[in-house]
């Protein structure tokens, strides 16, 4: 709590907002001190009970949740079965939550019980030693413990330490994701470190569905069959210019309550693939496993903020706006 950095950031606030950091994090550190008694299995049932609540009064996110599932499915499903994806998904992340705050706990042995792994048998060759692959995953299942697993299998490799706004939590997270020994990557100037880890045959983990504004320099892909969404280059670029092999990944649920992680075949890349192929295929890739388990993604984030103008723009849920910077994008990306 108080490192020169923190004291900074913590001096360049007023006083009501530094009091409420320190009760953000007394409040972090409490909860997880809580969950950490209690056994795993506990988890699951009591996000469920925490996500249907949130689900009942959350009037906002659960409005925005229906809106983006019957934007992907269209008449799929009925409205019933569409209430019932919200609510378990809203339990996939509560569970998701608490199971972050629960990783002091963690060790070898838990995640051997707990955790199934699919296509490491035979190992392929993205396992190999000295091969730098980046192994990708979507807002779907814990996809918050799916780098510690990934290093159970391949080594430590470095986590990405995200920049939060509070300067007391930001090492509460990096100590809950680096639970066994994953190194944390602060944010500044890891750019060229990830380049630099990935050329010396090093292994990196990413996300690769949230939105970036039209002014960041996204790809432009389609989700669902129609839907447009802009994402990060970011992926497809280090694939080119590392030889870094991109490799998806899952989090799917287990019977018994624990999880299938399951590392689906490396996509096939040529120097000629361009990023927005590259990109594309990133999701294409992912995109059946959202089909078959619709509740595990993500559902209350704002995925379509932007799109098209025209005949293009409809089915789209009622968040989205048409920007004409995004339009201009579209068109250049023809």
């Amino acid at each position: 709590m108080s490192t020169p950095e923190t004291v900074a950031a913590l001096g360049a606030v007023p006083f009501w907002k530094r009091l409420r950091y320190r009760l953000e994090y007394l409040a972090l550190r409490s909860a997880s001190a809580l969950i950490c008694l209690l056994p795993w299995r506990w988890i699951g049932p009591l996000a469920n009970f925490v996500g249907s609540v949130f689900f009942t009064f959350d009037r906002h996110r659960r409005e925005v949740t229906l809106a983006n599932l019957r934007s992907a499915f269209g008449e799929r499903y009925s409205k019933e079965e569409y209430l019932r994806i919200g609510r378990k998904s809203y339990g996939v992340f509560a569970r998701t939550a608490l199971e972050l705050l629960w990783s002091p706990n963690l060790s070898n042995a838990v995640l051997d019980e707990i955790i199934t792994t699919e296509g490491l048998d035979p190992m392929p060759a993205h396992g190999a030693e000295g091969k730098p692959a980046l192994y990708f995953c979507l807002h779907a299942g814990n996809f918050e413990w799916l780098s510690q697993i990934t290093c159970r299998h391949f080594g430590t490799f470095p986590v990405i330490a995200q920049k939060l706004k509070n300067p007391l939590i930001g090492p509460l997270f990096d100590s809950w994701r680096s639970a066994l020994g994953q190194q944390i990557m602060p944010q500044k100037g890891a750019m060229l470190r990830t380049i630099r880890h990935l050329k010396e045959g090093g292994k990196m983990g990413m996300l690769i569905d949230l939105n970036l504004k039209p002014s960041e320099g996204p790809v432009v892909i389609r989700q669902f069959r129609r839907l447009l969404t802009p994402v990060s280059r970011l992926p497809a670029e280090l694939a080119q210019r590392t030889g870094a092999t991109l490799v998806p990944v899952e989090c799917l649920p287990r019977r018994d309550g624990g999880y299938i992680v399951r590392y689906l075949p490396e996509l096939p890349i040529t120097p000629e693939t361009t990023i927005e192929a590259i990109t594309q295929a990133c999701w294409d890739a992912l995109e059946p496993g959202l089909h078959e388990h619709p509740e595990l993604w993500l559902w209350s984030y704002k995925h379509w903020r932007y799109k098209p103008t025209g005949s293009e723009s409809d089915g789209y849920p009622f968040y989205a706006g048409e920007y004409e910077a995004y339009q201009e994008l579209i068109e250049k990306m023809g």
